[in-house]
């Protein structure tokens, strides 16, 4: 108990999105619905784009990057290894995350692709990529 008082928010974050099966499943469902709609165009509202396009990835991301250099500190390249390299490869992926998704919104990327890889492929990816990482610290 008085490990997890002293953990990190990202952590707790991740933990709270991809430890128990439950969760994560319900999770990916909710992910992958609205990703599928949003994609084909069968939901069009700004506000999913927002939520599962680019605030979700962002959060995912951010995640990433810190579960990253907890759990594979010693089997990434050097840039990972130092903090300062990762938050400016995490700032690096989620500025990508947000042109994006202000080019999917203004209608300059509006394409299935770029709408599929935003709001499904890459939440779905990421989501994935924190289980297996807590599933990894966990061994």
């Amino acid at each position: 108990m008085e490990e997890r008082e002293k953990e990190h928010i990202l952590h707790y974050w991740t933990r709270n999105l991809a430890e128990s099966p439950g969760t994560f499943t319900f999770n990916l469902l909710l992910l992958a619905t609205f990703g599928i709609l949003y994609s084909f165009k069968v939901v069009q509202s700004p506000l999913v784009l927002l939520v599962f396009g680019i605030i979700t990835p962002v959060i995912f991301t951010i995640c990433l990057y810190h579960m990253s250099g907890v759990s594979l500190q010693h089997l990434l390249p050097k840039i990972f290894q130092k903090k300062s390299g990762r938050v400016f490869l995490a700032l690096l992926d989620c500025s990508v995350i947000i042109l994006l998704g202000i080019l999917i919104y203004r209608g300059t990327l509006d394409f299935f692709f770029f709408r599929f890889l935003q709001t499904f492929l890459l939440p779905l990816l990421y989501l994935v990529m924190l289980r297996a990482l807590l599933i990894s610290e966990k061994i």
